[in-house]
């Protein structure tokens, strides 16, 4: 291999491992910004649910109160209770509400298509032991509403007549509005949003389907917390984060592609590959090209060296001296042997012809001395 290709291959491998450690660091540069920027969104857009949720059912509750406070002011009066419950904004609020009676089990509802039977005692549903034992507004958890298969969560309020407990009312409120909030949200056309309850029973997911079931049953390896996690799955990685939802201790939920997500990281990657063929490419083309000029009064002097060393050298020839400092002291030895060698030869003639004129007188002498004898 010749000295200027060994040049290129150094210069070649130095550059490529430049920019091989130069994309690397970028890379992992711009991943660490996009991962925080898809974090920020996630917490950002979870917040914001998070807090539409709360108000929500902040609104549903204070709604709630403010009716059994109504009822309240004639909890015995039957047809003023029903026009109460029959008033528009209480049923455009719930689904259906409607009061037990503590004493002897009857109730009082708005929902026209459901006909209580004799078998129906409030007195035995969850709603009701829950206001009557703690004596304030309470919130059931979210269960399967056997009617419709919707998820619903029940508000209960006691009602008390001079201090004394003596029923209680129940909202029912259908939690399908939330669905259709989660799945209006865009997370980066990369994942969809879902709301859980803390022991991991879904309450709205994009999956209707998944609706009232547990969490373990479709995302195992998925643990309830607030924060980041991720899992993979089918060669796919996944990106979970978890928000809590302050006034139910409901959890927002959000899954992401990675591969999605973080599509534009891999775009870079390959772009980085791509270009630093190239670069590495013209690199190589270009530093040929430049040693080659550079190495040109090298060249020079190895052809002189060759034309001396052939014998029919001009040893009147000189190098230019006029170029790099190497390269000019190069010259300038070679210059002074030429010269001096050349001045060896003048000198080596000029004995020569003395010793040849020698010779011829050395014959002429011989001559006159044979006559002469």
């Amino acid at each position: 291999m010749k000295f200027s290709q060994k040049i290129v291959l150094a210069s070649s491998a130095l550059l490529l491992i430049s920019i091989i450690l130069l994309s690397i660091q970028q890379s992992m540069l711009v991943k660490n910004e996009v991962e925080g920027l898809v974090n920020s969104s996630l917490e950002e857009l979870e917040k914001g649910v998070s807090t539409i949720v709360s108000a929500e059912i902040d609104s549903k509750r204070d709604l709630a109160k403010s009716t059994s406070e109504l009822i309240e002011l004639s909890p015995y009066d039957r047809q003023y209770i029903a026009q109460v419950l029959e008033t528009s904004v209480i049923k455009q609020g719930f689904i259906t509400v409607g009061l037990g009676y503590d004493n002897d089990g009857s109730v009082i509802e708005n929902d026209d298509s459901w006909v209580v039977d004799s078998s129906y005692d409030p007195r035995t549903r969850v709603w009701f032991k829950q206001a009557k034992s703690q004596g304030k507004l309470v919130v059931t958890e979210p269960y399967v509403d056997a009617t419709s298969n919707n998820i619903i969560i029940s508000i209960a309020t006691p009602i008390k007549s001079n201090g004394q407990f003596i029923a209680s009312m129940f909202y029912d409120v259908e939690l399908t509005e939330l669905a259709d909030l989660v799945n209006q949200v865009n997370l980066l056309d990369a994942g969809y949003m879902f709301i859980l309850t803390s022991d991991g029973s879904t309450i709205a997911h994009p999956d209707e389907n998944l609706n009232g079931k547990q969490l373990s049953t479709y995302l195992p390896e998925v643990d309830i917390r607030e924060g980041m996690q991720s899992f993979e799955r089918d060669g796919t990685p996944y990106l979970v984060r978890f928000t809590k939802v302050a006034s139910e201790g409901w959890y927002i939920g959000a899954v992401v592609d990675e591969s999605i997500a973080f599509a534009a990281i891999s775009e870079m990657r390959n772009s980085s590959i791509i270009y630093a063929a190239i670069a590495l490419v013209l690199s190589v083309l270009g530093l040929s090209l430049l040693i080659k000029f550079l190495m040109r009064p090298l060249n020079d002097l190895n052809n002189a060296i060759q034309d001396v060393a052939s014998g029919q050298g001009d040893l009147t020839k000189r190098l230019d001296t006029n170029t790099d400092t190497e390269f000019a002291e190069l010259a300038r030895g070679f210059n002074s042997f030429t010269e001096n060698l050349q001045q060896q030869i003048i000198q080596s003639k000029a004995i020569g012809s003395d010793i040849l004129v020698g010779t011829e007188q050395s014959h002429v002498n011989a001559q006159d001395a044979s006559k002469a004898v």
